[in-house]
């Protein structure tokens, strides 16, 4: 059986989809297997986005203040355990967020980053392409969790749809713009 040159995928999607199978089957046992179980990556990330949500709420509060606390809470039957934690954000003794590992952004600055490196480029753009969407994808998450507290405090109806659906689509709709980005806009030459 022999196949025709016209239906053979280019050499440089080829590499792409091979790195990222790789990247990936390598992050998620490394994730898995050591990080998860540690908290080493996620507890830190979930303190900075539930301390830097109360920094922006407090900024904005007239009557009352924020606080972040974190906590271990135990897993029930139908959910996993935290290993390192969860970050709530109160208001008046009031739980108005819980920040746990899937909220705190990891995931989607992982997938960002893994494009960026399955990608063709100079290392130079990869790394300002890197800390730049890292920053703004962290950014963004602090913006979201601190829109869901005020839809929380004021338009509960809402948080449901706005938490599983409307915010999910707004930050892998800028990923993905980041990722255009990243793939459209030539180098310049100048750049190692």
């Amino acid at each position: 059986m022999s196949y025709s040159p016209g239906l053979r995928a280019p050499r440089v999607i080829i590499v792409f989809l091979v790195k990222a199978v790789v990247l990936f089957i390598v992050w998620k046992m490394l994730y898995m297997l050591w990080l998860r179980p540690q908290g080493i990556l996620d507890a830190p990330l979930t303190v900075a986005v539930g301390v830097s949500t109360v920094g922006v709420l407090n900024l904005f509060a007239e009557d009352s203040r924020f606080k972040a606390i974190r906590s271990y809470p135990v897993a029930g039957p139908e959910e996993d355990a935290e290993p390192g934690g969860v970050v709530d954000v109160y208001r008046n003794g009031e739980n108005t967020l819980r920040i746990a590992s899937a909220c705190n952004g990891l995931e989607i600055m992982i997938l960002y980053a893994g494009f960026l490196f399955c990608f063709p480029t100079t290392a130079t753009r990869r790394w300002a392409f890197l800390g730049m969407g890292l920053a703004l994808i962290f950014l963004l998450n602090v913006i979201r969790c601190t829109l869901l507290v005020w839809i929380f405090l004021r338009y509960r109806q809402y948080l449901d749809f706005s938490h599983h659906f409307s915010f999910t689509f707004i930050v892998y709709a800028f990923v993905f713009l980041l990722w255009y980005r990243y793939a459209t806009i030539k180098p310049r030459s100048n750049d190692g």
